[in-house]
């Protein structure tokens, strides 16, 4: 699993880990942060930020295995760019407006 994937599955379950696990993996991820650069800013072992970023990562891949919200969102944005080359295409604004709405309400 790459670091995108992480921070996406982040973004959708991240409530539902640790605030220690949340925070490791955003550094380690959305910050780029090596496991002992993390271990020093938070004053704990290498270990320990090793331990917490494999756990939450499979808590993640758990959850979304069990919702698969990062797939059926991943679906809706490839029909929804369907939908707006086709209005696009057809000169069809209603359409387009509401493509534009669905992608605001997923993005919030």
């Amino acid at each position: 699993m790459d670091r995108f994937e992480i921070s996406d599955l982040r973004s959708y379950y991240g409530a539902l880990l640790t605030n220690k696990q949340d925070d490791m993996l955003r550094m380690r991820y959305d910050e780029d942060m090596s496991f002992g650069e993390i271990a020093e800013a938070l004053g704990v072992s290498r270990q320990t930020v090793l331990d917490a970023v494999t756990k939450g990562e499979k808590h993640l891949q758990k959850i979304d295995g069990a919702l698969g919200l990062l797939e059926r969102d991943a679906k809706i944005a490839a029909l929804l760019e369907q939908i707006r080359v086709r209005a696009e295409q057809t000169g069809d604004s209603d359409a387009l407006a509401a493509v534009n709405e669905i992608k605001k309400i997923m993005e919030e």
